[in-house]
């Protein structure tokens, strides 16, 4: 069984960072990713954003499957699904 966070490295990711204010603040497309982990953390460090990651919300869609989940960032730094 899957879990709900498993991509393959053939999945074609899209990952968009949202600002506090609801702005979308960088997006991206890509292949190879393991775990939504990997695939926000790639986006942050080519986003260079100029706000706090824990102010951002982080959708990440696999264009594969065409299934998209958010994401925020606790305290403690580990990624919480939005439901």
């Amino acid at each position: 069984m899957e879990k709900f966070d498993s991509l393959k490295p053939q999945d074609e990711v899209t990952v968009t960072i949202w600002g506090p204010e609801g702005s979308r603040l960088f997006q991206s497309t890509d292949f190879g990713y393991h775990s939504i982990e990997e695939a926000i953390g790639t986006a942050l460090h080519t986003a260079a954003l100029v706000v706090s990651p824990e102010d951002c919300t982080f959708e990440v869609t696999n264009q594969n499957t065409f299934v998209s989940h958010k994401y925020r960032l606790n305290a403690d730094g580990n990624l919480v699904l939005i439901i």
